[in-house]
């Protein structure tokens, strides 16, 4: 009978004992769910949990399972933010920065009417964000003809969405800066066969011009596919109208060389 009273008073002292041990709630995370918006501009759509020591947080989203730093966390909320789109997968690409750099090379393929078959372009233009789809930015760069020149730009851009490969639409209109002293010849930028229209000054193929400059317009459409760092990457086909500028050293001869192309580029974004 002692034995049987001495378990039972064991018994109700093990389950006073355990019943006031608090519950370490860190060691059973509680797993919700949320929008969290990364330092890095992305905003991840899923299920998260933080570490025992709250210093790290695992996020699953549809496809994928990540641990990060809880540092890299700007916020979480319960609600999708206004600043995009959401994709099939549950995540979610914002460009939350203001300005931007985007760097374009390429080739301009086309007629046979002048002398340069498939010159070489290259542009650098710094951006501004008016809208969350819309942009506005100066640049400038170099393209490579007879001579060498400075395009000086501006642009529109028009993302059709936030999702990570997103089509857009780009409008730049500029002036070609001549970067170059030396003189070409009528030969050198007008082919052989071009018929000259009566009355006009005595031409001659060695005769030297000295180049001007035009202006530009190069509207295109393209495509962008945003990475997961601050480099996301393009690639844009567009026609290119520009107008090169010549006339002779007695200035009684101007000459202006058209240029009807198809452009291919591509291009970084630098956020």
């Amino acid at each position: 009978m002692n034995k049987r009273i001495t378990l039972f008073c064991l018994f109700i002292c093990l389950l006073q004992y355990t019943g006031a041990q608090p519950v370490n709630e860190a060691l059973y995370p509680r797993v919700e769910r949320g929008y969290i918006e990364l330092k890095d501009g992305r905003i991840l759509k899923g299920k998260y949990t933080y570490s025992p020591d709250f210093g790290k947080i695992r996020i699953v989203t549809f496809h994928e399972s990540v641990v990060l730093d809880a540092s890299e966390v700007v916020r979480i909320t319960k609600k999708k933010p206004g600043t995009g789109e959401t994709n099939d997968s549950g995540e979610e690409f914002s460009q939350t920065k203001s300005y931007f750099i985007f760097s374009e090379s390429g080739i301009l393929p086309g007629n046979p009417d002048n002398m340069n078959k498939m010159p070489f372009i290259f542009h650098t233009t710094v951006n501004y964000r008016l809208l969350e789809k819309l942009s506005a930015g100066l640049g400038a760069g170099v393209e490579f003809y007879k001579e060498t020149y400075l395009p000086v730009t501006i642009n529109g851009i028009y993302r059709f969405n936030n999702n990570r490969a997103a089509p857009f639409a780009m409008l730049q209109a500029g002036y070609q800066v001549p970067i170059e002293g030396s003189r070409t010849k009528v030969v050198n930028v007008m082919p052989a066969h071009t018929d000259y229209i009566w009355p006009g000054p005595q031409v001659s193929y060695d005769m030297e011009l000295k180049a001007r400059g035009g202006i530009l317009l190069n509207p295109s459409l393209g495509i962008m596919w945003q990475t997961r760092s601050d480099v996301n990457f393009t690639f844009s086909v567009g026609y290119r109208f520009h107008r090169l500028a010549y006339r002779n050293k007695e200035k009684e001869y101007n000459l202006n060389v058209d240029y009807n192309r198809l452009s291919l580029k591509l291009g970084l974004i630098f956020n």
